[in-house]
């Protein structure tokens, strides 16, 4: 069981005071209106990256359709081309095979005109695709050239800020110091369970985390507990240190 003397009792209830204004300060930076600016403008550039890789991504597929297509109709045009060379050769005096070519020579006609209306299809997908992607590239460029000017205008109005934290970082370091590993550990877990707030002062008979006051049994329960072992409020499970 983790236990404190009183001397690292109030050594915590400081170091709670400084991890506070810490997150006050932080809290405060990270909704500066130049901040939500600039995460508005973030979000949107992100949707447009995700627009851009989509669009790219069609088109590439869109490009691979076409040549396939257009290979297709090559390899049509060939076979059109032996046919009427054997048609047109005087070899062939068979009605019934002239009769064959001239059917073969029909469906690779129907057959040409079905995948060209598919190609004019495809060509048109790609010049829609090929204009989006343009657009979006210049959208994007824009967008990154905005977000660093409003990158650099946070930086500007956090100043005073990342000075005042810089400072309350260095405070934190001090008060943490002469603490034990063990007992800074258990605050530092509590800490984060306790959403910022680990420990609390005893004001009279209330606990100043939770704002409730203990009972009679539970206030000489605090005092006992405080004289070296770890004082906790009863309703809210924080660390409550006595300073009268």
């Amino acid at each position: 069981m983790t236990t404190a003397t009183p001397e690292q009792q109030r050594q915590l209830l400081d170091l709670q005071a400084v991890d506070t204004t810490i997150r006050q300060l932080e809290h405060r930076r990270a909704h500066l209106p130049e901040q939500q600016q600039l995460d508005a403008e973030i979000e949107t550039l992100e949707r447009v990256r995700g627009e851009l890789a989509t669009a790219r991504e069609e088109l590439a597929t869109v490009e691979r359709r076409q040549t396939r297509l257009e290979g297709e109709i090559a390899t049509v045009d060939s076979r059109r081309r032996s046919e009427e060379g054997r048609m047109y050769s005087g070899q062939i005096t068979s009605e019934k095979e002239l009769a064959a070519i001239r059917g073969e020579l029909g469906s690779l006609k129907t057959r040409k005109s079905d995948l060209e209306d598919e190609l004019l299809e495809v060509m048109e997908r790609r010049e829609e695709l090929e204009s989006l992607s343009e657009e979006l590239t210049t959208r994007r460029a824009e967008l990154e050239t905005s977000v660093e000017a409003l990158a650099r205008q946070r930086d500007e109005a956090a100043t005073d800020i990342d000075a005042e934290l810089a400072e309350r970082r260095r405070a934190r370091a001090s008060a943490a110091e002469p603490l034990p590993a063990s007992l800074l550990a258990f605050y530092e877990e509590l800490l984060e369970r306790k959403q910022g707030l680990a420990v609390a002062e005893l004001q009279g008979r209330m606990c100043a985390g939770c704002r409730l006051e203990l009972t009679a049994i539970e206030l000489e329960e605090v005092k006992a507990e405080a004289k070296g072992g770890m004082p906790r409020c009863e309703q809210c499970e924080r660390i409550l240190v006595l300073t009268g």
